[in-house]
């Protein structure tokens, strides 16, 4: 058996609303509604606005470098995280601090996209910290070992 699905079945639309309205509230609420989608469309531009600054500023951040002292504070993390894994995994020979050392800074590089440090976003700056802080590498740790 089929069912004939009309305009009353379902959620009331415009025209059915208006059907059972008194005549005189039909033009105010004409006008509430043409409001109403003015303010749709504005809301829709300022979101527009809103959202290509948003993507200006997140663009002119990712062209801002961390500064010479901070390049100093990942480079003496990553002396320190080197150090860590030397006394760790008793490598005491130089060569073994500067392998890993290269290593972690190759690393992070490698992450963040530059060549150089000082080419570092500093918005990346947290990450690569973070990334130093827990980085490790067992195959280059037990070649050290195995050659020491």
């Amino acid at each position: 058996m089929l069912m004939h699905v009309g305009p009353q079945e379902g959620p009331m639309g415009l025209e059915d609303l208006m059907a059972v309205m008194p005549m005189s509230k039909v033009p105010a609420l004409q006008e509430n509604v043409e409001q109403l989608g003015r303010y749709l469309a504005q809301m829709g531009q300022l979101i527009g606005s809103m959202q290509r600054r948003m993507d200006e500023m997140e663009a002119r951040q990712e062209k801002i470098t961390v500064s010479h002292r901070d390049v100093l504070q990942v480079m003496a993390r990553i002396r320190w995280k080197a150090g860590e894994i030397c006394g760790k995994y008793n490598l005491g020979d130089r060569e073994s601090g500067k392998k890993i050392r290269a290593a972690i800074k190759k690393d992070v590089l490698r992450r963040a996209q530059v060549k150089d440090l000082h080419d570092l976003p500093a918005a990346m700056l947290p990450a690569a910290e973070k990334q130093i802080d827990s980085w490790t590498d067992i195959r280059l740790i037990m070649e050290r070992r195995v050659s020491t």
